[in-house]
């Protein structure tokens, strides 16, 4: 089978070639752009793909030597779609009441629904000079609102900004200090669809509206959370770090008034006391625009998917490769990260990346993953996963950028530092082929 698979990839890989040679003739026909941006995909959708596509828009007999040349593309194409697809089936199941959805390592588009995209760069915002320097000094959380007016939150000036759609600052606001509407370390912030912006400061939680009236306070002093969520009806989900002799990281619900409804996960943390983990266990949620509740521990690739009322409806299973953690990968940690800190010599290294390292979702329960696999360019690679939970696709994103928030169809991501050690949000469309 796998002496075939060679043969057979190998004859499409000789094809493209002869696709993309004439693709830089001067007879190239107005199809070859489609040609060469299928070629570049061909680490997520195979050489197969590509021809088939190919094939199916009719596309194919201009570029090959007569019909027997055409049969001949078309039989290898499917018999090695078929090889191809073989290794890369996704198992969905029913079990004791709850879908299951089983990912092989590898993605696999779905021939019913768009499975791959495109992110074109939109809008950039931060490269204004203002009386101090730039306009941002270190940038902690964006958030975008029904209206798409960007809110971001600076952790150094202790201020939230807020742009309209076009990038034109509407409202800024922030002020430093332990009283009424005051913060100390404000260090998340989410928004919510009314407009109604939540900072998370060191000991409560702070809500405002777009023109900066603080509308409510609520203490944190017991909860310690430090991620967070809100959905419609004013419920938080928090995670919380439990001290005592050994380290659990808990996930719970609250009510509106910051009452504690439910524990909906609890993980131990696996180094000793006195020992730290170099890549910390957490929770990540997402709650999607009818209240599901999709969450994660980044030591394993599952998601759990729970309905409004909390109950486990679906989980979704991603295979992946373990990417190993070298001393090269060691040594560059300790001193980005940690530089003379005093516990640099306590800090602990699995063999072993975890396999995510953080997700976002949509409104509509679309997942996006970012893994520690880089692309060969310097950044990072996200695994994609469709409202059903099945690994559709991936993109990759420069390492200096992180995904926020994808809303409307739009990608909005955060850039501590470009490489003008400029801190910028920035704003791409997100067009589904």
């Amino acid at each position: 089978m796998k002496a075939m698979r060679a043969i057979i990839r190998g004859r499409v890989i000789w094809i493209l070639n002869r696709l993309i040679e004439k693709s830089k003739s001067e007879e190239a026909p107005e199809y070859i752009e489609k040609v060469v941006f299928y070629e570049s995909q061909e680490v997520e959708m195979g050489y197969n793909e590509s021809i088939v596509t190919l094939v199916k828009e009719k596309k194919l007999p201009h570029l090959i030597f007569g019909g027997f040349d055409i049969y001949v593309v078309i039989f290898l194409s499917i018999l090695s779609l078929s090889l191809f697809a073989a290794g890369q089936k996704i198992d969905i199941k029913n079990e004791n009441g709850v879908i299951v959805v089983r990912n092989p390592k590898k993605p696999v588009p779905q021939p019913d629904s768009p499975s791959k995209f495109v992110l074109t760069e939109e809008l950039v915002i931060g490269r204004e000079q203002v009386s101090s320097g730039y306009l941002f000094a270190e940038l902690r959380s964006v958030g975008v609102d029904d209206q798409e007016n960007i809110w971001t939150l600076d952790w150094e000036d202790i201020k939230v900004r807020i742009f309209d759609k076009t990038g034109k600052l509407i409202s800024a606001f922030g002020k430093k200090g332990q009283g009424p509407g005051e913060w100390e370390n404000p260090s998340r912030m989410i928004v919510t669809p009314d407009g109604t912006g939540v900072i998370l400061d060191r000991n409560k939680l702070t809500f405002y509206s777009r023109d900066g009236r603080c509308l409510k306070e609520l203490s944190t002093a017991l909860s310690n959370m430090f991620r967070f969520k809100i959905d419609s009806k004013g419920n938080i989900y928090a995670d919380k770090m439990i001290y005592g002799e050994k380290m659990t990281l808990n996930l719970i619900k609250y009510d509106p008034a910051l009452n504690p409804v439910a524990t909906l996960a609890e993980v131990e943390e696996p180094i000793k006391p006195g020992a730290f983990n170099a890549f910390t266990i957490l929770h990540f949620c997402h709650v999607t625009g009818d209240d599901r509740l999709i969450w994660m521990t980044n030591s394993k690739y599952e998601f759990f998917v729970l309905s409004p009322e909390g109950k486990l409806i679906r989980k979704i299973i991603k295979d992946y490769e373990a990417l190993k953690v070298t001393d090269a990968d060691k040594k560059k940690i300790l001193e980005e990260q940690y530089g003379d800190a005093p516990y640099r010599n306590q800090i602990v290294f699995p063999d072993a990346y975890p396999p995510v390292l953080f997700f976002i979702g949509d409104a509509e329960g679309r997942l996006y993953a970012q893994t520690y696999e880089q692309d060969g360019k310097g950044g990072l690679w996200y695994d994609v996963f469709d409202p059903e939970g099945r690994c559709i696709t991936r993109f990759s994103l420069p390492r200096e950028e992180t995904a926020f928030i994808v809303k409307k169809n739009k990608l909005y991501v955060l850039i501590q530092e470009n490489e003008e050690g400029i801190p910028l949000v920035k704003r791409y469309a997100l067009e589904w082929k």
